[in-house]
């Protein structure tokens, strides 16, 4: 990590985070440090730090970074269009990540920005439960980019299987948002009043109404 490095990343964040300089600071060493050290632990990223402070104080100060500093919502969308730039339509995915910290569930719902070789988090919720999403939790995601977005701006939303839904879906319809998710082969659904087999309903209107059959 260099002086010139930290000092390119405080320039970059200024004009989107809402932090003081001193705590924008041990953000970009949090950033640079985790690059550096390839690792999370506190201890190693305050030993990347180009300065003469000491280790054991470092780390005190990145301690307390976590301790008293909570960002508001989508704080990083100016940095990833500042990064990225804001095409007139872009790929969207939706996907959640589980994992456990202790005995405590880290359970977060992410709307990222799909490029060509990334997956780059535009905004997240944090879930206060294990397992799938609900529809409300998906819906209030979206809807919160649609604040800041118009609808037009989706190429295409694409989900896995996990979020799937008929409200949910029409949500999607409603907003005009275009979506490709997958859905599991031997679904119910219901189309005209009549109830199907996914699978069968998709054999008979092969190159109809935009279905595949994959």
């Amino acid at each position: 990590m260099t002086r010139f490095a930290l000092a390119d990343l405080h320039k970059l964040l200024t004009p989107h985070v809402p932090l003081g300089k001193s705590r924008l600071e041990t953000l970009c060493l949090l950033v640079l440090g985790i690059i550096s050290a390839r690792t999370v632990n506190l201890t190693h990223i305050a030993a990347e730090r180009p300065a003469r402070a000491k280790v054991a104080s470092t780390y005190r100060r990145l301690q307390r970074f976590f301790q008293q500093v909570i960002l508001p919502d989508d704080w990083s969308v100016g940095i990833v269009m500042a990064l990225i730039g804001n095409p007139s339509r872009w790929y969207l995915c939706l996907d959640r990540t589980n994992w456990k910290i202790g005995k405590s569930d880290v359970n977060v719902l992410v709307l990222a920005v799909v490029t060509e070789r990334y997956r780059v988090p535009l905004m997240w919720s944090f879930l206060n439960h294990s397992g799938n999403s609900t529809t409300r939790q998906r819906i209030a995601l979206m809807e919160r980019y649609l604040a800041r977005f118009k609808p037009s701006t989706v190429r295409m939303l694409l989900a896995d299987r996990e979020f799937i839904g008929q409200a949910w879906f029409k949500f999607l319809k409603d907003k005009k948002i275009p979506f490709a998710i997958r859905v599991k082969e031997d679904q119910l659904i219901i189309v005209e009043g009549r109830e199907y087999v996914l699978r069968s309903y998709l054999s008979r209107c092969k190159g109809e109404r935009g279905f595949t059959a994959t």
